[in-house]
């Protein structure tokens, strides 16, 4: 990290700009009965599963984990998985998201899948999700401070994990995935930086060279057939179909800004036209960008009634 260039600040020891978004979503307590069942189904962030108590099995790329009283487990994005309850049971589950890629090809490289109960790296992830399990509410009356709890004992639990990485067997890690996980986190960075640099600087990817597939299998010193192949094999879609789901992602974030044209945030994902792109959003949301934006914004204006 450099200096700063300003004579007044000459002397100044520098902490890091961060400017990323940690999400938090979905997280529940919930009570089920022997035969409940999720079918296969996958997510664009991770997944994380605690068993309190009671049994449920856990089918994730070709291997299967039977869950019992305090074992954890975390699903990386984008991997297929369904789940099915084998003894009456009660589970905490959540995900979480941020959005850079050094965070999640860490993870997804070198971090495990399966905490099994009375090990270190269990108990290492144990206070973080207990403090997140306490601040359930029954009657889901959720205040300003209890959403700051939930980000401080989030990125409490984003610590312990990180520390646990790389202490573990290989016999439940990620690696055989790293090459197919490293393309979608490249994918997914690439993306992020070329949004970035045109709303920062307002550098046109159109103009620069927008984002590509092969250019990215390629930085990892494959050839872009195998990396495509890999992908396909481990993911269960192309690259260039995640690469769509992230575009859908982004866009329905940039609609919410209301300073931003359509046209802009068309020329922000990469798209020749603004029509291309109002084609392709209808064809994901049933709306145009316009309408989808119209539509959410009166959502919103309900919500803070």
């Amino acid at each position: 990290m450099q200096k700063y260039q300003s004579k007044i600040l000459q002397n100044a020891i520098r902490l890091p700009a961060i400017n990323w978004n940690l999400s938090f979503f979905g997280g529940h307590f919930q009570h089920v009965e022997a035969g409940w069942h999720v079918d296969t189904e996958q997510h664009l962030a991770f997944e994380v599963i605690q068993i309190l108590s009671g049994q449920e099995r856990v089918n994730l790329h070709r291997k299967s984990y039977l869950l019992t009283a305090g074992d954890i487990l975390i699903i990386p994005p984008n991997l297929a998985h369904d789940i099915t309850c084998v003894e009456e049971m009660d589970y905490f589950n959540f995900h979480f998201d941020l959005d850079d890629a050094r965070f999640i090809r860490l993870l997804v490289e070198n971090g495990l899948i399966y905490y099994p109960n009375a090990t270190q790296q269990n108990a290492a992830l144990q206070p973080s999700l207990k403090s997140l399990n306490q601040l359930v509410d029954p009657a889901m009356n959720y205040t300003f401070e209890s959403q700051l709890l939930i980000q401080r004992y989030l990125t409490d639990f984003l610590l312990a994990l990180i520390h646990q990485t790389g202490k573990h067997s290989s016999d439940h890690n990620l690696n055989q995935l790293s090459y197919a996980s490293s393309i979608a986190s490249e994918v997914k960075e690439q993306l992020e930086l070329q949004i970035h640099v045109y709303l920062t600087e307002g550098m046109d990817p159109r103009e620069v060279g927008k984002l590509t597939i092969e250019q990215v299998i390629s930085s990892l010193q494959i050839s872009p057939s195998y990396g495509f192949e890999l992908f396909k094999n481990v993911y269960g879609e192309s690259p260039r179909a995640y690469l769509s789901k992230l575009k859908l992602q982004k866009a329905q974030q940039l609609l919410m800004m209301p300073k931003l044209s359509i046209g802009e945030i068309s020329t922000a994902l990469g798209y020749q036209e603004p029509s291309h792109f109002s084609r392709q959003f209808k064809r994901w949301c049933g709306q145009t960008p316009m309408q989808y934006r119209q539509t959410a914004k009166k959502a919103s204006r309900e919500q803070a009634k």
